[in-house]
């Protein structure tokens, strides 16, 4: 064999294996972002017994300030069955939340941990828990508390991810009202 054709062949192997290979992963796109949840949430004891768990939806926009570490503010809605003796019966409720958060992070290829917290305002759209005392007579706005984290997987597309989220939220006033929130989410990042 002359050393034309031999290095021709040699040449093509490495190329036909360097094309082959798997292509490093693309880098997540950091910067402005939104996230758009759907899930469960459900009341914690003392107040667990006068409200049945129901479907949440959940919103946070925010701004990636380093690849650890973002800021944004986070809205969340649940609704749920009052379970309160009769009467009345078959009464639901919203909890409408909404806070500042903050988001730190670590990343690992595609995958991602991050824990969260944040506190701002809970809203209450019936009076019905009055009933058994967890709220007063008129009251509806109260300040809350929320923490939590959960696992992020990057998609092929470096602005998409998606992932599972769990968090804990507490709103002193209305009785000490506290409870967990399960959701999954999907990311953008501008």
């Amino acid at each position: 064999m002359t050393k034309g054709p031999a290095r021709a062949a040699a040449l093509s192997l490495i190329v036909l294996a360097a094309a082959s290979a798997p292509a490093a992963a693309r880098p997540a796109s950091q910067g402005f972002f939104t996230e758009a949840g759907v899930g469960a949430t459900g009341v914690l004891p003392p107040s667990q017994d006068h409200a049945a768990p129901g479907p949440a939806m959940s919103l946070r926009i925010g701004y990636d300030l380093f690849r650890w570490l973002s800021v944004g503010v986070h809205a969340s809605t649940s609704s749920h069955e009052a379970t309160v003796p009769a009467p009345p019966e078959g009464e639901w409720f919203q909890l409408y939340r909404a806070h500042a958060d903050g988001r730190l992070g670590a990343r690992w290829g595609s995958v991602g941990l991050f824990v969260e917290g944040g506190a701002g305002v809970a809203y209450i759209s019936s009076n019905v828990l009055g009933k058994v005392m967890v709220t007063d007579p008129g009251e509806d706005l109260a300040l809350a508390f929320q923490a939590g984290g959960g696992l992020e997987y990057q998609l092929l597309n470096r602005h998409y991810a998606v992932g599972v989220a769990g968090d804990w939220f507490l709103i002193p006033q209305f009785a000490a009202l506290g409870g967990v929130e399960a959701r999954v989410f999907l990311r953008y990042t501008y």
